[in-house]
Formats: C-alpha cells, structure tokens, sequence
C-alpha cells in the first residue's frame, strides 16, 4: 500500500514489517538485514506502535477541542442573553442618564475572545455602578437583579466560568498542534526507514528474488485518480448514530470505499481516522458514533475511493451534529 496520507501509513508500515520478517527468515539468524545507523525491524515496529499511540493522541485531543468549543458556546449563549436582557432593562429603568449611553456592545456567538470578554467587562462595571446610585430614583430596585433573581454576583461568577472555558478551549488549541507536529515528525523518521529499505534489499538479494520482487510499494503509482462520491450524513436518532450513505464509484479499478472522519466541525485530512473499509460489493451505508460522544458535538466525515492501485480521492466532507 503506497504511502496517501497519514492514514496509509499504519497499514504500509505493517506490509514492510511482513516483508521484512520473510527476508530476516531467508537469511537466517544472525544474518537478520539491519540498515544504516544499526536499524532493525524491531526498531520499526516499536516506531509503529509510537505512531499508533500518537495518531490516538491527535484524535482525543480534537475530541476534547470539540468539547470545550461546545461548552464555551453553551456559556457565551447564555451570557449574551443576560447581556440583551440588561441594556433592555437599563433603558426602561434609566432612559436619560449616562448608563443607557454607554451600554455594553452586543456580540455574536462567533465573536473572538476579547470582543466578547471586553463587552462583559463593561457591563459588570456598568451593573456596579447603577447598584451604588444615590439617592435611588423612584420606581428602581436596588440591588439591580435581572429575570430570576439574577444578580451581579451571579453574572460575575458566569463571566469567570466563561475565562476558564476560553482557558480550556487554548490549551486543547495548543496540545492538539503539538500532537500533531509530533505524529508527523514521527511519520518522517519512519518514512526515511522505509525508503531505505526498500534500497537495502536489492543489494542484499539477487536481481528477480522474489523477496526483491515483492518489495512494499511507497508511492502511489502512475494511473489515474478516482472521482469523488457524494455523501449525505444526518443523525439517526434510532441507532444514536451518524448515518453515512453515499452514491456509488463507477470507476472499473475500484478496490473499495474507505471511511473517515475527524472530530470538531472543521475536517483536517491530516488528522482523520480510518473508520472502516467497505468493499466494493457492500451496501453504501455506515453508522458510526466516532467523536459524538454527548449531545452538541459535531465530527466530519468523508468517503474516500481507493482503487486496486493505491490511488484514492475523497468526498467532500460531512458534518453531523449529534443531537
């Protein structure tokens, strides 16, 4: 299997480790092949396992980015709301004076951190002001409390709630690229060892032996690249699962259809994982529950053609939202 993206690799290092255990057979022990630098086939495989565990890595961290994404945009909610609530009820209450003037700004969902941090600042400062008015005009409730009996403490304690998400939400930023500096540096020293044992073995065994013959390919080879599927993937409520369907490859090479997906709402090819390959002959249908563990996550997906050669293209990606 040549080497497509980081999804080939488990599977390509796993055909050069075969391999390799068939040419240390043929030569014997003692003889067993080593490459520059004292490189063994032990050596691979432990490099194997690391990549197995750091691709794990890659995906738990997206999984955790997806969850504090989620949570953040529960709480950023819930706070705007507080936040139209007060600047309506400030105008009601004290229509000509300088707090109705200089209200916080609304803010969208999306918005950055400071806009929306910068916002909630001011109307906590605002909210203490108007508390220590005097003497209190006609018709004003001091202590100002919102809609159920929500006071200034409770807005300050969801503004820190909210820091602490924001927090949460960085430091999966910062781990998940980490991760996946890690895994691709990783990739690149397995790469290298691959490449030269592929140069090692003929100058270990006659031209035409079939352990040189049958050498793992690294690249895909010259023919050409499918066309993509389309796919439609909804939540499907009975099986709790997202439902995949996807239209069939009329490509006369086909091989199989391999399913991937990543977590969060934005597909990162170089982060997704190998769900499932499904023959050719196969209903094109597939249920699966990877990155949606609780309500609000979402996780993408796409439905990739792999030819008998190697080559393969993707569909466009998927999102299901789990509800």
């Amino acid at each position: 299997m040549p080497i497509t993206g980081p999804t080939s690799y488990l599977p390509t290092i796993t055909e050069f480790l075969n391999h390799w255990t068939a040419a240390n057979t043929q030569l014997g022990a003692g003889q067993e092949l080593v490459l520059t630098g004292g490189i063994t086939r032990a050596t691979l495989e432990t490099h194997r396992q690391e990549l197995s565990a750091a691709r794990d890595l890659v995906t738990d961290w997206g999984i955790d980015r997806s969850l504090a994404r989620e949570q953040l945009t529960i709480l950023i909610t819930q706070i705007q709301s507080r936040v139209v609530e007060f600047n309506a009820r400030v105008r009601a209450d004290l229509p000509d004076s300088p707090f109705a003037r200089v209200l916080p700004a609304a803010f969208a969902v999306g918005d950055a951190e400071g806009p929306v941090r910068d916002a909630l600042r001011q109307m906590s400062r605002l909210w203490t002001r108007i508390n220590g008015i005097a003497p209190v005009p006609a018709g004003l409730v001091l202590p100002l409390a919102l809609k159920g009996a929500y006071t200034l403490a409770a807005f300050d304690a969801d503004r820190e709630a909210l820091r602490l998400a924001y927090g949460t939400l960085s430091t999966a930023d910062v781990e998940l690229r980490v991760a996946r500096e890690e895994r691709n540096d990783l990739q690149d020293t397995i790469y290298d060892i691959l490449k030269s044992y592929r140069a090692k073995v003929p100058t270990v065994f006659a031209a035409g032996d079939a352990l040189v013959e049958s050498l793992p390919t690294l690249t895909p080879s010259t023919g050409h690249t499918p066309e993509t599927v389309a796919v439609t993937g909804t939540w499907d409520a009975a099986t709790t699962k997202a439902k995949l369907t996807w239209t069939e490859s009329t490509d006369a090479d086909l091989d199989h259809y391999d399913v991937r997906g990543v977590a969060g709402d934005t597909y990162v090819a170089a982060d997704e994982m190998v769900l499932a390959s499904v023959p050719a002959a196969e209903a094109r249908e597939f249920f699966t529950d990877f990155a949606l563990s609780v309500p609000g996550l979402t996780a993408g997906y796409k439905i990739y053609v792999v030819l008998k050669a190697g080559n393969e293209r993707g569909s466009e990606p998927v999102f299901v939202t789990r509800v």
